[in-house]
């Protein structure tokens, strides 16, 4: 059985509809919260995938794991593989070290509370961007460089990477670390959506624009880093590579980058939005050296809403995955892609994502 932490939340949906799909036994670990039980909660989530799921109430935190005894002895019986997505993605946290903490006591303790039962592998879902403030080709094989750091949430990922491994070894447990870069796909209103949620409404922002009067002599001015790339992953891709990774043979002990490899220049992808919209006045400025002069209110709009993820769209990195794809590539899973036709694609995802929420509530 395949035990998933954060099924609730943006990768973790994704992760348990395709696991269901193929017909894979699955349970979940899920909190109570909002005035729902975990049961509740993974229904509204899930939907029909929810449909022969093992919902196990509890709560990884900083005081460790918290299951009911009974509960956790069935997990122990059962469950071959974890696959960790669960986390808090706040970028400032009020409190820093119980931050940090809950993400690395919590998913630590329940390691070991099922270490000596049938467990054998552990999928640690992390983010590329422990590589910190540095710029320049980053390699899956390398972790605590002496980077600096944007905030306490890459500090945090790289810290519970470090103490599950540790974890892994001293239980006789298979780590697998995942890295993927900016997470997009159709995404529910959680904080983990957050990127992909912000890169939409983006999109639709801009759509907008191209449809009022007077749109052909319109602009909107964004500051980034032209020539960075744009570091953007599939949400489809990081499901089914993630899957894959967490218990292919090939995968042991392995630390992967799940991204775009040749992710396009910020110019680019600029470009490609602007074509695909029909926006011909959508710029990229170079913040180091074209400030913003004199903005609209819509590009002041703007500006505040990437204000949070700044730091990311100066940074130019390339994210190295030789070693993903290999392994992947045995699977039959090839490498994901951002150009022209799968831009249309997002911007499509983006537009429907709108007009859904017209009818329905947004999920919680």
């Amino acid at each position: 059985m395949l035990l998933l932490t954060g099924a609730t939340g943006f990768i973790g949906r994704a992760i348990a509809a395709r696991a269901r799909a193929t017909g894979r036994p699955l349970a979940v670990l899920a909190r109570g919260r909002d005035g729902l039980d975990a049961h509740a909660r993974v229904a509204a989530a899930l939907g029909e995938t929810a449909r022969g799921i093992d919902v196990i109430e509890g709560e990884l935190s900083a005081d460790g794991v918290a299951v009911a005894p009974a509960a956790l002895g069935r997990l122990r019986e059962r469950v071959e593989t974890v696959i960790h997505c669960a986390g808090d993605t706040s970028f400032a946290p009020q409190v820093v070290e119980p931050f940090v903490a809950a993400h690395v006591n919590g998913p630590v303790a329940l390691l070991r509370a099922l270490a000596g039962g049938r467990l054998q592998r552990w999928a640690q879902v992390s983010t590329a961007f422990v590589c910190g403030a540095r710029s320049g080709t980053v390699y899956e094989h390398e972790g605590d460089v002496g980077q600096a750091f944007h905030n306490p949430y890459e500090r945090a990922k790289l810290r519970a990477e470090e103490a599950v491994r540790a974890a892994g070894a001293a239980c006789g447990v298979d780590v697998r670390v995942l890295r993927p870069s900016i997470v997009v796909g159709a995404a529910p209103s959680t904080a983990g959506g957050n990127p992909s949620n912000l890169f939409f409404a983006f999109i639709r922002l801009a759509a907008a624009l191209a449809q009022w009067p007077g749109a052909a002599e319109a602009r909107l001015r964004v500051a980034g880093a032209p020539q960075a790339a744009f570091n953007l992953v599939p949400l489809e891709y990081v499901a089914d590579a993630t899957l894959v990774l967490a218990e292919h043979p090939d995968a042991s002990g392995g630390t992967f980058h799940l991204v775009v490899r040749d992710a396009p220049r910020q110019r680019l992808m600029a470009a490609m939005l602007a074509e695909r919209l029909g926006l011909a006045g959508l710029t990229l400025l170079d913040a180091a050296t074209e400030p913003l002069a004199s903005p609209s209110s819509l590009e002041r709009q703007v500006a505040r809403m990437i204000e949070p993820y700044r730091d990311y769209f100066l940074q130019d990195l390339r994210f190295d995955d030789a070693v993903a794809a290999a392994v992947l590539a045995r699977a039959g899973i090839a490498r994901p892609t951002l150009g022209p036709a799968d831009v249309a694609r997002l911007v499509d995802v983006a537009l429907l994502s709108e007009s859904r929420s017209l009818v329905s509530p947004p999920n919680g």
